[in-house]
């Protein structure tokens, strides 16, 4: 959900903000028993444990990426089916010009899976999501980033490391839905 404040009342809702947190703070340390925090003023990565967890070989949690929603993940070293080995090949097909693993394509990963900008889509399967960015290059052509988290647990060498987390991640050129993205890794 997307909320529209003008600058006057970002200004007056940081400085309330502060006001809040100085004020919690002093509570806090007077009172016997801390006080329950605010889920709203901690960021998603304070929620809790972190879905999954680093192990050896493919298992190895390469990033993690802390996520407004759904759920935070990470990107295990993975082989030549998911993970940072499987985006490095270029995926199923050997495309490497389109599967990248730089800063600026992991960007357009987390636009894909928090799925908060317009046109951006997420379309759900059996303990994951394919999710979608679309966006325009400076030169004006339309792409499409598409990715694909597995949220099902992951066991390698017979121990259980969470849930599995970035299958792919590549895009294509033209603003498509996330349900086209099936079938083009």
């Amino acid at each position: 959900m997307v909320f529209f404040q003008s600058p006057l009342s970002k200004a007056a809702g940081s400085a309330l903000l502060a006001g809040a947190l100085v004020a919690g703070t002093a509570s806090t340390a007077a009172a016997s028993e801390p006080a329950p925090a605010r889920q709203d003023l901690q960021s998603r990565s304070n929620w809790g444990k972190f879905p999954m967890t680093s192990g050896p070989g493919a298992a190895a949690i390469v990033q993690k990426f802390y996520l407004t929603f759904p759920t935070d993940t990470g990107l295990r070293a993975g082989n030549a089916i998911f993970g940072q080995a499987h985006i490095a090949r270029g995926g199923k097909k050997g495309h490497k010009y389109n599967h990248e693993l730089s800063s600026y394509a992991k960007s357009l990963w987390v636009k894909a899976m928090e799925n908060t900008a317009k046109g951006s889509q997420t379309t759900p399967f059996k303990g994951g999501t394919f999710s979608t960015y679309n966006y325009t290059l400076k030169s004006g052509t339309k792409r499409t980033m598409c990715v694909l988290v597995d949220r099902n647990d992951y066991t390698y060498a017979g121990k259980n490391y969470g849930h599995k987390g970035i299958i792919t991640a590549y895009w294509v050129n033209g603003h498509i839905k996330s349900g086209e993205c099936s079938g083009r890794d």
